[in-house]
């Protein structure tokens, strides 16, 4: 018989039901099969009732629930929310199904768990104040190499510079939105030799000018886990200042500090612009010998406009050249020519080094950059994470009179790394359960690590307390819960492993078997014979409950008359 839900039970499923419309309400795509998915899982557990039946209605487990959220849940608040009742609401289940126990909140010892989190609290507090700048991050990194940056040289002769590992780089918060693909310069190679690019080592310091800015950028580097390299990224054309740190800006728009940072999570805050009116090394130097010269000369005789010739290029390689990091098999003698009317597969340095090279070849100022583009977005510390495998090569050409960067392996079908390099993030992108989770972590990681790493560094550090609290905070929730999980997982061991819990259990199990009803959340004192059962049969029963009752809740549980029960139980019924 069907019981009458309570009061309690009335108030939860209407506020359950409420989460169930916000969160459906947030997703609004009716046509999409997703939203009828999360729909019909929503609703399961206002479907269950409360006899015994309810467990051959429940058609999902925990783990195949929390399988099916990584492809199918889309986490926002609301859905937080039901994912928080929909795993407390099926581990109740199992708990009452399979040990036939009440999970009671009540008697779990609240005031040990919060003597236990006070203590870790102070003790962290402890560590904060006697141990400043103490080297440790949540997040360990034992196989990163140490040699993770990139180099500023380029040699075509040798094997891609592009990184086939996702290492860390940077973590960079910025301010405001961004429009478009951000591109993180790091080294101009204006200097060609025997099919080499580098950097010009005697490059001039900018000065700026009166410059009418096109769009201007703020943004902080907090953490830099390549702090060996006192080359910055730089976001758009040129960097316009870089807070506190003593830098010098090039020509070509690069920051390069004075000195080395103090750790890899002192934050650098730097102002960049997108202006086009700047001004480079012009360097015209290029491979006069290799047929491509000769081919790009007369390709720009037909065209005869920068900007068109440009396009040219791009699309010519859109069309015939593919995406390639390994297994090239370039000529080295010529990497050039090998590249260009061969082999026409390579990565971004030989689509980058190419347009350079067809560019100077026409007297058209052209410089290689090196550098990073896009990130991955971390929506919950509203920064962006650059690694190893976002490195990118293009270029940066003087097109009629104006510095623009040109990168021809965006027109490139993605191969490889391709789709790994242009993974641009997005503010409003939709993760899985499991990228949130990784999401959360990173930012506790940088949360926790910058504020340990850099304790001690200001004058203020007497009023810089109240920040902390911040960081306890950040450890005394995620660790409450692991704590409570720790204490029911215990408790439930502990029940299913017992001897007269296991005894019980056995026993309703023999009592079922014989065709007697018997609802799990009852008492034993409450069940329904078979129809044949004799009257005998009935008052070894009645006596063999009685016995495990006064076990259950009795003084006396000690193993040998938990035994003797056994044993009654084995000559009595299992015959039967």
């Amino acid at each position: 018989m069907t019981k009458t839900l309570t009061r309690k039970q009335i108030i939860f499923r209407l506020s359950y039901l409420i989460t169930v419309i916000s969160n459906l309400y947030a997703y609004q795509n009716i046509f999409a099969a997703e939203f009828w998915i999360i729909l019909l899982l929503l609703i399961i557990p206002l479907a269950i009732r409360y006899d015994k039946e309810k467990y051959n209605s429940l058609s999902l487990s925990i783990v195949s629930f929390i399988t099916a959220s990584i492809f199918i849940f889309k986490p926002s608040f609301f859905t937080t929310i039901f994912i928080f009742i929909w795993i407390n609401f099926f581990l109740a289940i199992y708990i009452n199904y399979k040990f036939n126990y009440q999970l009671n909140m009540n008697a779990v010892n609240w005031s040990r768990l919060i003597k236990f989190l006070t203590s870790t609290i102070f003790i962290v507090t402890i560590i904060f104040l006697i141990i400043p700048r103490f080297q440790v991050t949540l997040i360990s990194n034992k196989n990163q190499k140490n040699d993770i940056g990139l180099e500023d040289t380029l040699n075509l002769q040798n094997d891609s510079f592009i990184s086939t590992e996702k290492n860390e780089i940077y973590k960079i918060k910025i301010d405001g939105s961004l429009k478009k693909i951000p591109y993180w310069k790091v080294f101009v190679l204006s200097n060609y030799d025997n099919f080499e690019w580098s950097k010009n080592q005697e490059s001039l310091e900018y000065i700026p000018k009166s410059i009418n800015f096109d769009e201007n950028y703020s943004y902080k580097i907090i953490k830099n886990k390549n702090i060996s390299q006192k080359n910055l990224p730089v976001l758009g054309n040129y960097p316009i200042k870089s807070g506190v740190h003593k830098n010098k800006i090039t020509v070509d728009g690069e920051l390069i500090l004075d000195k080395k940072l103090i750790n890899q999570y002192t934050e650098v805050v730097i102002q960049s612009s997108e202006s086009i009116e700047v001004e480079r090394t012009i360097n015209y130097s290029h491979e006069k010998k290799s047929k491509l010269t000769q081919w790009a000369i007369d390709e720009y005789q037909k065209i005869n406009d920068e900007r068109d010739f440009v396009d040219f290029i791009n699309n010519y390689f859109k069309k015939n050249f593919k995406y390639k990091i390994n297994d090239l098999g370039l000529n080295k003698n010529n990497p050039i020519d090998s590249f260009f009317f061969d082999k026409k597969n390579g990565s971004c340095t030989h689509f980058a080094s190419t347009m350079a090279h067809i560019l100077r070849a026409n007297d058209i100022p052209a410089n290689v950059v090196i550098g990073y583009v896009g990130g991955e977005w971390n929506n919950f510390g509203k920064f962006m994470t650059v690694f190893s495998d976002n490195a990118h090569a293009w270029v940066e050409a003087k097109i009629n009179n104006q510095w623009v960067y040109v990168d021809p392996t965006s027109y490139v079908d993605s191969t490889g790394l391709n789709h790994v390099e242009f993974n641009f993030f997005d503010q409003n992108l939709n993760k899985s359960l499991l990228e949130n989770i990784s999401d959360y972590i990173s930012f506790l990681d940088i949360t926790i690590s910058k504020k340990i790493m850099n304790y001690g560094y200001s004058k203020k550090n007497s009023s810089q307390f109240i920040d902390y609290i911040e960081i306890l905070l950040f450890i005394s929730v995620p660790g409450f819960f692991i704590l409570l999980i720790i204490y029911i997982y215990r408790n439930i061991k502990e029940f299913e492993l017992h001897p007269l819990n296991r005894l019980e259990k056995n026993y309703r199990q023999i009592l079922i078997k014989q065709g007697h009803k018997i609802n799990p959340q009852n008492s034993l004192h409450v069940m329904e014979f078979s129809k044949n059962t004799s009257h005998e049969t009935k008052q070894k029963i009645r006596l063999i409950n009685r016995k495990i009752l006064e076990l259950k809740y009795g003084l006396n549980k000690n193993y040998s008359e938990i035994k003797a029960v056994t044993s009654l139980i084995k000559s009595e019924l299992r015959d039967k």
